[in-house]
């Protein structure tokens, strides 16, 4: 059973970052997008639940969970992008109650940490927690303005799908080169190669955002193009 657990989650993995690399390359709003989109979040999903899983087996607390923030940032963009404008839904409230469950998780491991004597829980110490949990604390207030505005429209709708698409696969590409270049040939294992990756999803989650934010208004995006993607 944990081997084929752990098959699914490398290959998720796999699927994952190819699928997310190849998303933001393709033409926006085209069929490919749109299911190259369902692939990654497929892949994302199975990837967060199988590492939680993992996780818990393992007993890493902080991997259990990322697992669950994986899971959370997908399904929050992609419940953003099928809502229609200004209006929520009963899963925006779901998922508002899930980053607040996160954020007191986190909250409660970053505790536990200063309660034994080397300071870390799982290999991770009080750094981590606070830094993952600060990002999904930032997410719960977010949600909370958010089911409080009724919803968003335009510019400010498709930013927040972007980046709650964007985040998973910087964690995941950080996660595969940085946390695993141990694994990778040698000559792989440079600084440069392994930082590239990292770099791109973040230099490219920048530039949808400024793009986005930069449109007038009169050249709106059509919601269509990004409908159920």
């Amino acid at each position: 059973m944990f081997l084929s657990v752990m098959t699914l989650h490398i290959l998720s993995g796999a699927m994952a970052l190819l699928a997310g690399y190849a998303v933001i390359l393709f033409p926006k709003g085209e069929s490919s997008h749109k299911y190259l989109g369902r692939a990654y979040v497929g892949a994302i999903l199975t990837l967060g639940i199988t590492g939680t899983y993992i996780a818990i087996l393992r007993d890493v607390p902080i991997s259990i969970m990322n697992g669950l923030v994986l899971c959370y940032f997908v399904l929050s963009a992609l419940n953003t992008i099928w809502q229609p404008v200004n209006r929520i839904n009963v899963f925006d409230k779901a998922l508002f109650v899930f980053a607040l469950l996160l954020t007191v998780g986190f909250i409660w491991y970053s505790y536990q940490t200063t309660q034994v004597d080397d300071g870390k829980l799982g290999g991770f110490g009080i750094e981590a927690y606070l830094a993952f949990g600060s990002v999904v604390a930032f997410c719960t207030v977010a949600d909370y303005h958010y089911i409080k505005l009724g919803g968003l429209r335009g510019r400010r709708k498709l930013v927040r799908h972007l980046w709650r698409m964007f985040f998973p696969l910087f964690m995941s590409t950080a996660a595969f080169f940085l946390g695993q270049a141990r694994h990778l040939p040698e000559a792989l294992q440079s600084i440069e190669f392994i930082l590239l990756p990292v770099v791109f999803v973040i230099l490219s989650a920048i530039y949808w955002v400024i793009k986005v934010m930069a449109r007038k208004r009169s050249q709106a995006i059509s919601w269509s193009q990004f409908d159920k993607e």
